[in-house]
C-alpha cells in the first residue's frame, strides 16, 4: 500500500497506460526509486508466498478444498499478474529486479526441495506453487514478461487439476496423509488420469502447456544468463520427483485401511475433472 500511495503520489495517476508514459520521462533519484521499487514488490511477494513470506500458504492447506483449488491456481497468482503489469515501472530500479530475481530463484529451488518432505497431500502441491511463481518472479525481474505470463497460465491450468484429483482423494478417504493410502490406481481411474495429466502439465512434458512454458524460459535465458536455465531446469526435475512420489504412495502400491475399500467419486466430480 505503501508503495502504491507513492506511486500514486510521484506520478499523480494511477492508471496502467499513464503509469507506463510517465515511467519514461521520470527522473528519481537511485534512493527514491529503490524504495518505490521494493514498495511495489513487497506486496506480490507475500501474496505469491515467496520467500521469507511463504508459510502461510502452507498452513492454509487446513482449508477446504475448493478454497484451495483457487487459491493455488488463481488467488495467489493474482499478486503475480500485478507484478507483470507493474514491470515497466519496476525497471525504473536495478535493486528491485536484483531483489526480484534473488528471491525468485531462492524461493524457486527451497520450495521445490520443502514439497519433498511433505506427508500431506495438499501442502505438497502447495509448496510447489511457491517454487513455480519464483520462476515467474524471475522472469519479471529479468523483463521477460512473456515468459512469466506463459508460466502463470500453464501452472495454472495444471495445479488447478492436481488440486481437483486431491479433492477427490480427500473426499474418498477422508484424509490427506499420503503414508496412509495406496493403491486408488485400479479404484479411481477418473482421479488418477485427472492426476497424471495434471503432473504431465505441470512439468516439461510434450505436448502440454509445462513443456512449451519451460522451452519459452530455457529459450530466452540460454545466452544471456544460463545459470536461470539451470534453476529452471532444476525446479523440474525436483517437481517431477516431487509428484512421482505423491503418486506412487497415493494411487499405487498395496491399499492401506482407508484405501481398501474407496470408490471412484460421483460423475458430478470426474466429469469436470
Amino acid at each position: 500500500l505503501m508503495g502504491v500511495v507513492a506511486l500514486a503520489s510521484l506520478s499523480g495517476t494511477l492508471d496502467f497506460p499513464d503509469l507506463y508514459e510517465w515511467a519514461e520521462t521520470a527522473e528519481l533519484s537511485p534512493l527514491v526509486s529503490t524504495l518505490l521499487g521494493l514498495g511495489l514488490i513487497a506486496g506480490p511477494i507475500g501474496k505469491c508466498a515467496q520467500f521469507p513470506l511463504h508459510l502461510w500458504l502452507d498452513e492454509a492447506m487446513e482449508g477446504p478444498n475448493p478454497a484451495s483449488i483457487l487459491r493455488n491456481s488463481v488467488v495467489v497468482a493474482c499478486g503475480a499478474y500485478v507484478l507483470i503489469k507493474l514491470q515497466p515501472i519496476l525497471i525504473l530500479s536495478p535493486v528491485a529486479s536484483t531483489t526480484l530475481i534473488v528471491l525468485g530463484a531462492m524461493t524457486a529451488v527451497g520450495a521445490s526441495l520443502v514439497a519433498l518432505a511433505q506427508i500431506d497431500m495438499k501442502r505438497a502441491l502447495s509448496h510447489s506453487t511457491s517454487a513455480y511463481l519464483g520462476l515467474v518472479f524471475i522472469a519479471v525481474g529479468t523483463q521477460w514478461t512473456d515468459v512469466a505470463l506463459f508460466l502463470l497460465f500453464a501452472h495454472a491450468i495444471a495445479k488447478a487439476l492436481l488440486f481437483m484429483s486431491t479433492g477427490s482423494v480427500i473426499v474418498t478417504t477422508s484424509s490427506q496423509d499420503i503414508t496412509e493410502m495406496g493403491g486408488l490406481g485400479s479404484r479411481m481411474p477418473a482421479t488418477t488420469s485427472a492426476f497424471m495429466v495434471g503432473s504431465a502439465g505441470l512439468i516439461g512434458l510434450l505436448p502440454l502447456g509445462g513443456f512449451w512454458a519451460l522451452y519459452e524460459g530455457i529459450d530466452t535465458y540460454w545466452y544471456g544468463q544460463p545459470w536461470l536455465v539451470c534453476v529452471l531446469i532444476a525446479v523440474n526435475l525436483l517437481t517431477s520427483l516431487n509428484l512421482t512420489r505423491v503418486f506412487r504412495l497415493v494411487f499405487l502400491g498395496p491399499p492401506q485401511p482407508k484405501t481398501r475399500r474407496a470408490p471412484e467419486v460421483p460423475w458430478t466430480m470426474a466429469v469436470p475433472m
